[in-house]
């Protein structure tokens, strides 16, 4: 059965996707009100740009697949806006913080600046001077970083996580390899005892009677201990942990 998720990694992801609900919210409403033509269409995409960040930003490990997702939500901030107005262009955080949270190294810093300077070019193009187009770019990137910083956590948890189970991994194995080693020396040990004592029984069964039942007492002993020694070994071996930990969901 797969091992369930741990509460960090849970938490994570649901701050992940409780931060960018709160993000959108605004822009839902405001195009909830709109009249039909635009809400639909709007509403259809806000929704696909937090269902991508949450994806993008909920799994791991971060491959090329994440860099295709970070194209993707930049056509989703920028082609739509000639048709759904100003307030689309909230959806730039989104952008800004798969840039830093989601892309691998060494991406996120050059794609931020680089969407940092597509934000200020568009604040000024929808009609904003070049302060007001600076100040745009801040209130992005303000609301973007603790965005991409719960995506980092998220991701170091779950990191973190799977580094946990490795080093399980290793213990035990660990542990099983010392285990084969103490086995190997029971066994050789009892065995080179059992061998001799054998012998010596074979050399004197021509003589006293007495003396041979003596010797095969003694190897019995011997048997005996060696029974008991596998039997403490066997225990010991079933209290070692399993070596097959359960996966991450």
């Amino acid at each position: 059965m797969a091992a369930r998720t741990p509460p960090a990694v849970r938490l994570g992801r649901t701050a992940i996707a409780a931060f960018a609900v709160y993000l959108i919210s605004p822009t839902i409403a405001y195009y909830i009100e709109t009249p039909l033509p635009r809400r639909v269409p709007a509403l259809v995409l806000a929704a696909a740009v937090v269902a991508l960040y949450i994806a993008a930003g909920c799994t791991g490990p971060r491959g090329p697949w994440h860099r295709w997702a970070v194209g993707v939500m930049a056509l989703l901030v920028y082609l739509p806006l000639p048709a759904l107005g100003e307030w689309w262009a909230a959806s730039g955080v989104f952008l800004a913080a798969m840039a830093l949270g989601v892309l691998p190294r060494p991406y996120p810093v050059p794609a931020f600046l680089l969407v940092a300077v597509a934000e200020t070019v568009k604040s000024i193009l929808l009609g904003d001077d070049l302060a007001g187009g600076l100040s745009w770019t801040l209130s992005v990137s303000v609301a973007a970083i603790p965005l991409a910083g719960l995506t980092h956590f998220a991701e170091t948890a779950r990191i973190l996580y799977l580094t946990r189970i490795e080093f399980a991994k290793a213990e035990v194995a660990a542990q099983r390899a010392r285990a084969m080693r103490e086995l190997e020396g029971i066994l050789g040990s009892r065995l080179d005892a059992i061998a001799e004592q054998g012998h010596r029984v074979v050399a004197g069964m021509d003589g006293d009677a007495e003396i041979v039942r003596k010797e095969l007492n003694t190897l019995l002993d011997i048997t005996r201990e060696s029974q008991r020694e596998m039997r403490g070994f066997a225990h010991r071996e079933q209290r070692l942990p399993s070596e097959k930990p359960g996966d991450q969901k």
